[in-house]
């Protein structure tokens, strides 16, 4: 069985049971369509050190993306994200936490389009796999709203994916982390990404994930009105946490289903997510 599901930062893809170090073998490959919505509109941000920022207007991020995984070789597999994006600032609170009160508005476009390939390094009890990936600036914005639909910059970032499989394929385990370099005066970051998942009954899946986002705030991009909506401002962190389903069909088609939510982070929404997709694999 075969699964993806994207979490806050990359998308993990899964072989037979789980992703991270497992690739998909030559010539064959693993498409997926999804959307991701937030369970209302925010209108609070996780602030560092466990604080919390209340915004003018109400916000809604809703999240499109198109995701396809090709085996180019059993050691080399080539990564395709392609995300898009609604978002806008609406009704504004009773009471004004900042004397700028943003415009009303709406966007939409495409977010950062990712390209990555990922090589096995190991395919022995322990799966080992290294990656590259990158972040292009293909964003639209409307900064007067404080609306963008990603970071207005360019990423590197280098992979580490381990993981191994227990109980005959029933329960898999795997952690992965890496670090990316950032353009236009943006922080560079890592993020560590760790996954438990265990077949409930063939062929449904369910998978734990837990996501670590921490910048290196050695970059001085600022923008005030992007800290009042929380979308794609410098030093952006988060400890986050998310379950996921799956269940695959006899024709490799399948349907996902996941709920994310932070634990605490700096300038990210404080609100739960829910996201729904189908694939296929042949």
């Amino acid at each position: 069985m075969k699964l993806t599901i994207t979490s806050l930062f990359l998308a993990i893809t899964t072989i037979s049971f789980a992703g991270g170090p497992w690739l998909t073998p030559e010539k064959t490959g693993f498409f997926q369509i999804q959307t991701t919505i937030p369970f209302s509109a925010y209108n609070r941000l996780f602030l560092a050190n466990n604080n919390e920022l209340e915004v003018n207007r109400e916000v809604i991020d809703v999240n499109f993306q198109a995701y396809l995984e090709y085996g180019i070789s059993d050691k080399l597999n080539l990564m395709i994200n392609l995300p898009y994006k609604y978002i806008s600032v609406g009704n504004t609170q009773q009471t004004l936490t900042n004397n700028n009160l943003l415009p009303e508005g709406n966007l939409n476009g495409l977010s950062n389009i990712k390209l990555g390939l990922k090589y096995r390094v190991s395919d022995k009890k322990m799966k080992i796999a290294l990656s590259i990936l990158s972040s292009f600036n293909t964003t639209n914005n409307n900064l007067e709203q404080g609306l963008v639909t990603g970071y207005q910059a360019n990423s590197l970032g280098v992979y580490t994916h381990i993981g191994k499989s227990f109980s005959k394929g029933k329960l898999y385990s795997f952690i992965e982390g890496g670090i990316n370099t950032v353009s236009n005066d943006f922080s560079n970051f890592y993020e560590i990404h760790y996954e438990l998942g265990y077949q409930l009954a063939a062929p449904f899946w369910g998978v734990f994930t837990l996501d670590v986002k921490e910048s290196f705030r050695n970059g001085n991009y600022k923008n005030d009105n992007l800290r009042q909506t929380g979308f794609y401002t410098n030093n952006q962190e988060y400890v986050a946490y998310g379950f996921k389903f799956a269940y695959e069909f006899k024709n490799k088609i399948g349907l996902t289903a996941a709920t994310f939510g932070a634990l605490s982070g700096n300038y990210v929404a404080k609100i739960g997510t829910a996201s729904f997709g189908v694939y296929k694999k042949w």
